[in-house]
């Protein structure tokens, strides 16, 4: 387990398998990895924009906690990385 891996609660993991097996069943691996690595540098600022899009995403969803903790993963450091290794495992 790498470091980056390790600040992350086992729910925080299993989040990112999900994603990763989500984005596998659809077909949508090399353009989920093309936009990953281009956006690598810019993730705390994600983190920082799905916290301000919070309000209008809970008017959509009544309890957005799949947002939530996507949000405080993105804040970690080398998250999209563990999330770009998981899609390269499965692809």
């Amino acid at each position: 387990m790498t470091e980056d891996e390790a600040a992350l609660s086992d729910a925080d993991r299993a989040m990112l398998d999900e994603l990763a097996d989500a984005i596998v069943r659809r077909r949508l691996t090399s353009a989920a990895i093309f936009f990953l690595e281009s956006v690598k540098p810019m993730g705390f600022v994600g983190s920082q924009t799905m916290v301000l899009l919070r309000p209008l995403v809970s008017i959509v969803w009544s309890s957005p906690t799949r947002w939530d903790q996507l949000q405080r993963v993105l804040e970690h450091r080398g998250s999209i990385e563990l999330l770009l290794l998981r899609l390269e495992a499965r692809s």
